[in-house]
């Protein structure tokens, strides 16, 4: 990427900051506070990122990708609010929790907040149609919280089960936003559909590769190590190695994890090919990205989407 557009995305992620504080703005001192603290940590803007690059690609007016990203960031960060209170998360992005700093009941209500502040921004949007989208990704969300959290409390898994939990919670909000650029621009079903699968493989990509950083050093990946671990999650890997031992030894595994040996279980992963699994599929996805993004953007500007999605999405 250019110089030059490396700053028009740099200017463009700081609209799409001024719009969510917009949206965000309360009479309540605490709300604001707490939107403030939120704002200036909120990672890496990936979802306004690919609707930039790629709304950018098809000419999508930047208002639009502006009102868009704003919208889908806002729903990623109310389902962050959310998971940490659900997982009773103390740190996030090297700093503390909502809930950690706030309280569980604080911490609750502003998740709401900003709920109700991103489907009112939705309602204000011109065309219904993105509008709904987003709500149903929205949903699927929620229900794909539901299933993990089943999972978790059956602390069983299956890849295919796997792939179901992050669709939902995960690649649902990555397939609607690009299935949004083609509403606006009234692409044919056809290419709105295949728009959504970009998207779905993109976030397959994304969450098998933080499956792998949970493994990996913090300062490498900005993710605590054995994050998703402590949380009870089954993460990719951890599933392949899970599937490829008999009864016995996968109670020993869980036992591990219950009795917080992470090391022992890395140890475990790293004398099997789980890891190499994992990989493949992340990079199969990958695969399906530049793939699906051929039918879109022209040859001699591939390079550089290929390099955007190489560098957010491999470990």
């Amino acid at each position: 990427m250019s110089n030059i557009e490396e700053q028009n995305l740099t200017e463009f992620l700081l609209e799409v900051k001024a719009k969510m504080a917009n949206i965000t703005i309360s009479s309540n001192a605490t709300v604001d506070e707490i939107t403030t603290y939120v704002l200036s940590n909120t990672g890496k803007f990936i979802r306004s990122k690919i609707i930039y690059l790629y709304g950018n690609e098809i000419g999508v007016e930047k208002s639009k990708l502006i009102e868009l990203a704003s919208a889908a960031e806002l729903i990623h960060l109310s389902t962050l609010v959310h998971d940490d209170i659900i997982d009773e998360a103390d740190i996030r992005r090297n700093k503390p929790t909502v809930v950690k700093k706030w309280g569980i009941k604080k911490a609750i209500l502003y998740g709401d907040f900003l709920y109700t502040k991103t489907f009112q921004a939705l309602n204000s949007l011109d065309n219904i149609a993105i509008a709904n989208e987003l709500i149903q990704c929205a949903e699927m969300l929620i229900e794909g919280e539901f299933n993990q959290i089943k999972i978790k409390s059956d602390k069983t898994i299956s890849v295919v089960q796997y792939y179901d939990v992050i669709e939902k919670k995960t690649a649902v909000l990555f397939s609607g936003i690009l299935k949004c650029l083609g509403i606006e621009l009234c692409l044919s079903n056809e290419d709105q559909d295949q728009l959504k699968k970009l998207g779905l493989a993109y976030g397959r990509a994304f969450q098998i590769n933080d499956d792998l950083n949970d493994f990996k050093e913090s300062e490498h990946t900005g993710k605590a190590e054995f994050k998703d671990l402590s949380e009870g999650k089954f993460t990719l890997p951890v599933i392949f190695l899970l599937e490829t031992v008999d009864v016995e030894q996968q109670k020993g595994i869980l036992q591990l994890i219950t009795t917080q040996d992470y090391n022992a279980v890395k140890e475990l992963l790293e004398n099997s090919n789980s890891f190499a699994l994992a990989r493949a599929e992340r990079d199969k996805a990958i695969s399906d990205c530049i793939e699906y993004t051929e039918r879109f953007i022209k040859l001699d500007r591939l390079d550089k989407l290929r390099v955007f999605l190489e560098k957010t999405l491999i470990a």
